[in-house]
């Protein structure tokens, strides 16, 4: 496995996603440095050198939303067939400052450009109690939000988030967003989120928020902690069985 090197552009790809399909990348964070408020023993992009809050998210080496409206209307117009077009990028996109109004604007291109293909985001829920946040999910069709840990103490272990930042926190915002699907990744290894008990929390959370979908995943590109341990396909199958049990209205996957 290797890690992966950060985006250099806002548009990336299209990338072939085993969760997405042929899915083109709209990175609005800087391309020097990862950006997020986690700070994951598995990201692909390594450590987090400085955890931020949305507050603190710094001005400079973020793009414009007309930057990004223009990389975007070039790149989908020759892009060819999508299945998405996903904000995804050097750490958590909602920490960009006007997040709200880039999503206005990716929305908007896709409209002109490529009617029918879903808006998608990979978030890590830490941020949903900004307003503003809220009201952008408005603009994307799939909401695709992180949700790695049934305790708080495997939370805290795993994600490692900034200051403030609790597992109760991101399950009530989680609980009131609106039609959502949870991304969880299972690791083994120093720290682990696949024990019985753990597992059993985490569905309780599932039944709080009710998500229309569950992507249940390893990694599988070289992580930060280069400990950790993926887990077996057999393992996933059986936490995916435990979920379509206690949610039969949700899609749940295994990739």
């Amino acid at each position: 496995m290797k890690e992966r090197p950060l985006q250099s552009r806002i548009i990336y790809g299209p990338i072939d996603s085993r969760r997405l399909g042929k899915s083109l990348g709209v990175n609005i964070l800087p391309t020097i440095e990862k950006t997020c408020s986690f700070d994951c023993l598995y990201c692909q992009y390594g450590f987090t050198a400085e955890k931020q809050d949305r507050a603190g998210a710094r001005r400079v080496d973020l793009p414009y939303p007309a930057e990004v409206a223009e990389e975007l209307s070039a790149a989908l117009a020759i892009s060819g067939p999508l299945d998405a077009i996903t904000l995804a990028g050097n750490g958590e996109p909602t920490l960009h400052p006007s997040f709200r109004q880039i999503a206005e604007v990716v929305a908007r291109q896709r409209n002109m450009h490529k009617p029918g293909v879903p808006v998608c985001i990979l978030s890590n829920s830490s941020t949903l109690d900004d307003l503003n946040v809220r009201i952008a999910f408005q603009s994307i069709d799939r909401r695709i939000m992180k949700l790695d840990a049934g305790t708080e103490e495997t939370f805290q272990k795993i994600n490692r988030p900034g200051p403030g930042l609790t597992l109760n926190k991101i399950v009530e915002g989680l609980a009131k967003l609106g039609p959502i699907e949870i991304q969880a990744l299972f690791l083994d290894g120093p720290a682990s989120n696949t024990a019985a008990a753990e597992v059993e929390a985490w569905l309780g959370h599932l039944e709080r928020i009710r998500p229309a979908a569950v992507q249940i995943y390893t990694f599988d590109r070289q992580p930060a902690d280069p400990g950790l341990v993926q887990v077996s396909r057999e393992r996933l199958e059986q936490i995916a069985a435990a979920a379509r049990t206690r949610l039969p209205a949700a899609k749940v996957n295994v990739y």
